[in-house]
């Protein structure tokens, strides 16, 4: 949807032309007859002395661009709209303020209203361009001589001698029909400087367009925000302009990568639907929008586009000149910065006075220093450029205010930031979230910054990734510190985010660095059980490590580990014992027998050693290696923690199960103080307990505790992981066992298909789930 603008505001110092037909987007209920007023375009002009003034062509014309598209969103609102309009007589039917950001399509929902309002029902349609004042006061005038004013009339009131307000409003609230007034684009309320411009009237319905939905002036009216479209209504206007592409993933992929934002629906659905000589796949507009979306976009507007408002490379500039104009230039700056971050709420934190100062922010075009902050957000949000929401916060602690802007709108403005600005820019924005995430080394950065900045890291290292900019290196350093953290937090949906925007941002290097950000990645990949990727990315980056740091460089070492880990995951022990054995050994005699990396890696090969039935040799180095871990780091070293879960896991399926039991729930105890109930590690020591209750016959116990993993593990690491799977399916052992034997085949057969998926048919998880499957369904017969 589009705003119209009327062709003699500042905005369009242009001829006046034909009215076109596209521009709204709206789903049809029922086929539709709408009616179209027609004038003929022609000046009217009336002598003041040696003064010409030239009126609207109509006020009964709507000067807005007319559909392309069928009606296809806003049922609500218009019914809602369409409901007070129609109001029984007596009753004021009052001021309406439809408000949004620019391109969310107010004029297309006022065009509607009006045209369903006139042709459907009767009333009298009255449509006055409110951008500038004097389009606004020329407008109003027409509409008192439309009204019954006479020519004289009219003309004192324009020359001044008598109030215009009273005038119009005075020949409106006297007007023999029901009207509507449509006030468009009022996007300046000092428009309506003088008194009484805007009045209700128990003759009409006043409804107002505006980016400015907080303007005191609208006190007392009724608030209707726009937003952006759904994702099937966007999906939806994109074929109305018949793209060529009917695969509903890729429009649904483009209507996200737009985020529903109807001006941009229909640049791109125009664009797309006009290609005839060398068709453009949706793919392919994907790819071209990723480098300037602005300019891409753009594409889709009529050939000589003027109207300000219909190019999405000028639509937030109108607004920047007006803050501007009210004396706020820093506003402009303000979203360049908030451009380089992503458009999930922002902490307003970020944005301090003193961390603002402490950057070269000042010396930016327009300079902003930190006490203009406050006035220039609260600027963007006049305009609707940006909004303010409260985040609730972690348990036990307060909401935090945040701000927030359309993905579009920080990627156009982030394309568009001068040449000689964007180091500026970027360097400052990398600054502001290295100095509120700084810690001591010995601190961690708590849940809820993890939660909020994030994302916004690793949409600062995008931006700032292939350029020359300074900021790129303490953006790295952000985004590899909230990866290390959000790891070892268990987070490792988090940590993959990050690592993927680090591994992307050094891809083309060679050096440690760059190899240690291929690591983490892999590592990732391994946490959230994805375990062919992992295997492949830690095989290559051991070669490589081994090629330039030598074979037995620690970080070397710690890939030969980290493989093994992924090894373990596609039940591929025996190569796991292979390289867990080269880790454990290399780092005891680089790093030393009580080195925590060290006990780690004898504690992993415990666990290679027991999945191939060699017990007592599993258990001869598993249980010296806790007795080491305890005296060298602690008996709830998270490490420590880590070798008494292998010795538990090795004696339980020993048959040793009393004292598995007693170390299985001295290492829950101690995730649950150390890591936090829901760490995947404190997660695998509750799994190892529901299965030593089952080997144990403790049915309501084990089925208790399974049931909390079960749900916490589809709540921490989703559904299909493959440790969701596994507990899902020691759950079902438990339920046979208990003699629910139809609740454990209907669990088991749905575990069985997304095993299978998931992980192969071969995979050992899969083979025990259609053993339990089998069980299940034999049980039941028996």
């Amino acid at each position: 949807m589009t705003e119209g603008v009327e062709p003699n505001s500042p905005d369009a110092p242009v001829p006046r032309t034909a009215v076109s037909d596209h521009g709204r987007l709206f789903r049809a209920e029922r086929d539709q007859h709408i009616t179209e007023y027609h004038t003929h375009i022609a000046a009217t002009l009336g002598a003041l002395g040696d003064q010409q003034w030239a009126g609207p062509d109509s006020v009964r014309v709507p000067l807005a661009a007319r559909m392309h598209s069928p009606i296809r969103d806003r049922r609500d609102l218009r019914r809602a709209l369409l409901a007070t309009i129609l109001g029984s007589e007596p009753e004021p039917q009052g001021i309406h303020i439809v408000h949004g950001m620019p391109g969310c399509g107010k004029t297309a929902v006022a065009l509607t209203v009006f045209d369903e309002a006139v042709g459907g029902h009767g009333i009298t349609g009255l449509w006055v361009n409110a951008s500038s004042t004097t389009s606004f006061r020329a407008g109003m005038l027409a509409v008192a001589s439309d009204r019954g004013a006479s020519q004289d009339e009219v003309d004192a009131a324009r020359a001044g001698r008598r109030p215009a307000a009273d005038l119009v409003w005075h020949y409106l609230d006297r007007s023999a029909e029901r009207w509507l007034l449509v006030l468009d684009n009022a996007d300046e309320p000092t428009i309506f400087q003088e008194p009484g411009w805007l009045r209700s009237s128990p003759r009409g319905t006043v409804l107002v367009t505006t980016r400015r939905g907080a303007a005191l002036l609208w006190h007392g009216a009724v608030s209707h925000p726009l937003g952006v479209l759904d994702v099937s209504d966007a999906v939806d206007v994109l074929l109305d302009f018949q793209v060529g592409d009917t695969d509903l993933a890729a429009l649904e992929q483009l209507a996200h990568s737009l985020g529903c934002h109807p001006l941009a629906l229909m640049l791109a659905g125009t664009y797309l639907g006009q290609q005839v000589v060398e068709p453009v796949t949706v793919h392919d507009y994907l790819q071209r929008l990723r480098h300037d979306p602005s300019t891409v976009l753009d594409l889709g507007a009529e050939p000589g586009e003027r109207d300000l408002r219909r190019l999405i490379s000028s639509t937030w500039q109108l607004s920047l000149d007006a803050l501007h104009r009210q004396g706020l230039p820093e506003a402009t700056t303000v979203l360049r910065v908030l451009s380089c971050y992503a458009p999930d709420p922002l902490p307003v934190g970020l944005l301090t006075p003193s961390r603002l100062d402490a950057t070269a922010l000042a010396q930016a075009d327009p300079p902003l220093v930190g006490g203009r902050a406050n006035a220039a957000v609260m600027g963007l949000k006049s305009q609707s450029l940006v909004s303010l929401q409260d985040v609730p916060g972690d348990s036990g602690r307060p909401t935090v205010r945040t701000v927030q802007a359309h993905a579009l709108l920080l990627d156009t403005v982030a394309a568009r930031i001068p040449l000689d600005q964007r180091d500026i820019v970027l360097t400052a924005a990398a600054e502001l979230l290295s100095q509120l995430l700084a810690t001591s080394d010995d601190q961690y950065i708590d849940s809820q910054s993890l939660r909020l900045f994030a994302p916004h890291a690793t949409a600062l290292l995008r931006r700032s990734a292939g350029t020359s900019s300074r900021a790129l290196t303490p953006a790295l350093a952000v985004v590899r510190g909230l990866r290390v953290q959000s790891y070892a937090r268990g987070d490792y949906a988090t940590a993959h985010a990050l690592g993927e925007a680090a591994a992307a941002a050094t891809r083309d290097d060679a050096t440690p660095d760059a190899l240690a950000d291929r690591h983490e990645l892999a590592r990732t990949f391994t946490g959230t059980g994805r375990f062919a990727e992992a295997v492949d990315l830690h095989q290559a980056t051991l070669d490589a490590r081994e090629t330039l740091l030598g074979a037995d460089h620690p970080d070397t070492l710690a890939s030969a580990h980290a493989l093994g880990l992924a090894l373990y995951g596609l039940g591929r022990f025996t190569e796991d014992e292979q390289h867990m054995r080269r880790a454990a050994d290399g780092r005891h005699r680089a790093l030393g027998p009580e080195h925590p990396d060290t006990l780690e890696s004898r504690a992993c090969l415990s666990d290679a050693i027991g999945e191939q039935g060699r017990w007592a040799e599993a258990e001869a180095l598993a249980r010296p290696n806790l007795a080491l871990s305890e005296r060298a780091l602690g008996v709830e070293h998270p490490h420590t923690l880590q070798s008494r879960i292998a010795l538990a896991w090795v004696l339980s399926r020993n048959d040793q199960l009393d004292e598995a039991e007693t170390l299985a729930r001295a290492t829950l105890s101690g995730g649950e103080r150390v890591l936090g109930p829901e760490h995947p590690r404190t997660l695998n020591a509750q799994d190892l307990l529901a299965g030593i209750l089952l080997r144990q016959g403790n049915w309501p116990e084990a089925e208790h505790i399974a049931r909390i993993v079960a749900e916490a593990r589809e709540r921490v690491l989703g559904p299909e992981h493959p440790h969701t799977l596994a507990i899902q399916a020691r759950l079902a052992r438990i339920l046979i066992g208990a003699g629910h034997r139809q609740q454990a085949r209907d669990l088991v057969a749905h575990t069985l298909a997304a095993s299978t998926r998931v992980l192969g048919p071969e995979h050992p998880g899969t083979l025990n789930c259609r053993e339990v499957y089998e069980l299940a369904t034999t049980e039941e017969h028996t």
